[in-house]
């Protein structure tokens, strides 16, 4: 099935400038268990220019296709409510996108759907 990205409508503003993934019907996610370790899921964005490859996995979570890549990690995330506004500073992390359905059988993680989309 085609690997499409889809944007959700500009007038929900929590996913705003956002992306979702999808291949055929199923929408994917990313997982906490997919990123290294102490990686906030708020750090990951996605890379318009870095293709993912659906990739069947019959021994993981009982049979799933996931998709696999590379996603960018924001770096420079400082604490505060309120931060000076700086060019963002990302990393490459090879991971996988699972089907939201199957999401949260790895034990307690976080996850989300829609990602920042970095377009360069």
């Amino acid at each position: 099935m085609e690997i499409q990205i889809i944007e959700g409508h500009p007038r929900i503003e929590e996913i705003r400038n956002q992306i979702a993934v999808k291949t055929g019907p199923i929408v994917c996610c990313i997982e906490s268990p997919d990123l290294p370790e102490h990686t906030n899921i708020l750090e990951v964005y996605f890379h318009k220019k870095r293709p993912l490859v659906a990739k069947q996995q019959p021994d993981f979570l009982g049979g799933v296709t996931t998709l696999e890549g590379e996603l960018l990690l924001r770096k420079d995330n400082s604490e505060g409510m309120y931060r000076t506004v700086q060019t963002p500073e990302f990393e490459a992390y090879k991971t996988q996108l699972v089907p939201y359905f199957a999401w949260s059988n790895r034990g307690q993680a976080e996850m989300t759907v829609f990602m920042p989309i970095v377009w360069e």
